[in-house]
């Protein structure tokens, strides 16, 4: 038997059981948006790998440490000239969940302890939470995304900062017997 719940209905379920762990009030009504990076040398620098991520996803003291350490950018040389990298740092630091008035940024920051600077997005704490099941093999989602750097499988509206938007099903059948 195939469950198929609504990006709404999981929603529900999920963001306000981290919300109320994390003292969150849940959004009523509007999707919460974060920032999309409209940063031309971002976009084109740091888009030509990988999906630009909204600089609100990491605080700043994250954004620093990662692009101080672009001669290996998780296990890869994404070196830049010093202009290219201090443009792209100071737009990475001005617009990070530590300013961001979004829902998602704040979550953010207040899942961190104090001092705490995750290096990847998938390892803040608010994020890792609301993802734990997905590439858990039992869940069997369609899509299924490879990793968690793949926002846009599930979240079909990201490219316009909505990361509550989901759109994919859930297969119980692994977990019928236990």
């Amino acid at each position: 038997m195939a469950v198929s719940m609504g990006g709404r209905a999981l929603r529900a379920l999920g963001a306000a059981a981290v919300a109320a762990a994390l003292g969150a009030t849940p959004m009523q009504g509007a999707f919460a948006r974060v920032l999309v990076p409209t940063d031309g040398t971002y976009v084109k620098e740091c888009g030509a790998c990988h999906m630009p991520f909204s600089p609100q996803l990491l605080p700043a003291a994250s954004w620093r440490k990662v692009m101080a350490s672009l001669d290996n950018h998780f296990g890869e040389s994404a070196s830049l000239d010093a202009g290219t990298r201090e443009a792209i740092t100071g737009y990475l630091i001005s617009n990070s969940a530590d300013g961001a008035s979004s829902s998602e940024s704040r979550a953010i920051m207040r899942s961190l302890q104090p001092g705490e600077t995750p290096l990847r997005i998938t390892q803040v704490p608010y994020i890792a939470g609301l993802h734990a099941a997905v590439l858990d093999p039992m869940w069997n989602p369609n899509p299924h995304p490879k990793t968690l750097t793949e926002c846009s499988v599930c979240h079909t509206r990201v490219g316009k900062g909505d990361y509550q938007s989901h759109d994919y099903s859930v297969n119980d059948e692994a977990f019928r017997g236990r």
